[in-house]
């Protein structure tokens, strides 16, 4: 059977003289190469983010509205920075950004030793120094070729330039203060690859980039290690929380408002009862008898609750209340218990 055909006596004795002459090939094909199993390492640390990170991705966006208006700030220019999504990779992948002409900044978290890496790409450095310095001219961009080889930096440009970082680090250091407590420095410059390498080549890296848009265009991209920002990483794969820090301002100027609210305050001397004849037979002068004694503190109302209780007095020639104890949640008015009897008295 053949391609799901029968053959016929005939065909079967054709094909099994061709078989015999070696027209028709017999040996089973081999495997290639691309078949053969491949060894993986289970103990490697090769890490694997599933899902995204929008805290992580806010953060991003907090540091590159600091670091554009820092650098627009610093340099008189119109400067915009965005960021782009963080992604990860070995660390082995990410050297090669670090070959010359590239600017590569070391710099420490201050985090137990932990350190990331600041890539400025080629041409970028040397026009941010430029546009610092004074030189509104010099314009880089994507259309600028890039040097063949990059310079050592001098003194000055490398004060300068720590300057304009520093603003990217104090974003840092202000945007990752809600979840980690990174506090991160420039430490040096380095033009050799060999010199910048702050982790094996295994190691995952956390890869954010920071596109500079405007009067000058480039791009700087920050490499850390994932094992800096690990202990984080249930905040950072979580929503962004809004921020909990209330202005003060604010919170003086409610006082203010709410300290000239007028609230009404009564003091309740005591109390009689009487019925509806008694009550139509009063005169002017007439003296009805309260069930309060002279040293029992009386119940002062706020809005209608009872809130404190004190005793009366002459203050300054006018009558007045001293308060001897409160706030209460509740008084209980001692003068329900029985009716008072009402004398009356004639008015002199």
């Amino acid at each position: 059977m053949a391609g799901g055909v029968m053959l016929n006596p005939d065909e079967i004795n054709a094909l099994m003289s061709a078989i015999q002459d070696g027209r028709v090939p017999t040996d089973v094909p081999k495997k290639s190469a691309a078949a053969a199993a491949v060894p993986y390492d289970l103990t490697s640390q090769d890490r694997v983010i599933r899902g995204q990170m929008p805290t992580l991705d806010a953060i991003n966006e907090q540091i590159a509205s600091v670091f554009g208006m820092g650098l627009a700030g610093r340099t008189r220019l119109s400067i915009r920075v965005t960021s782009g999504p963080a992604s990860l990779l070995k660390f082995g992948d990410f050297n090669s950004l670090l070959a010359p002409p590239a600017t590569v900044c070391v710099m420490s978290l201050g985090k137990a030793g932990s350190q990331a890496l600041l890539v400025l790409e080629p041409g970028l450095a040397d026009t941010m120094i430029a546009a610092a310095l004074g030189d509104k001219g010099g314009k880089h961009d994507e259309t600028t070729p890039p040097p063949e080889a990059r310079r050592e930096l001098t003194s000055v440009e490398r004060n300068v330039l720590r300057r304009l970082m520093s603003i990217f680090t104090e974003g840092m250091t202000a945007a990752w203060a809600p979840v980690l407590p990174f506090k991160p420095e420039i430490a040096r410059f380095e033009t050799d690859p060999r010199l910048a390498v702050i982790a094996p080549v295994n190691e995952a890296a956390v890869l954010c980039a920071f596109e500079i848009d405007g009067a000058i265009k480039g791009l700087v991209q920050l490499a850390m290690p994932y094992t800096a920002i690990e202990p984080a990483k249930k905040a950072l794969m979580s929503p962004p929380k809004l921020s909990t820090h209330s202005d003060s301002r604010f919170a003086e100027q409610l006082a203010d408002e709410l300290m000239q609210v007028s609230v009404e305050s009564r003091v309740l001397l005591g109390q009689t009862r009487l019925n509806l004849r008694r009550l139509l037979d009063l005169n002017v002068g007439d003296v009805l008898t309260l069930g309060t004694s002279e040293g029992v503190s009386l119940p002062v109302f706020v809005q209608g609750r009872a809130k404190f209780t004190g005793q009366p007095e002459v203050h300054g020639g006018n009558i007045a209340v001293a308060l001897d104890r409160g706030p209460l949640e509740e008084i209980r008015r001692p003068f329900e218990q029985e009716a008072l009897p009402v004398t009356r008295k004639q008015a002199a």
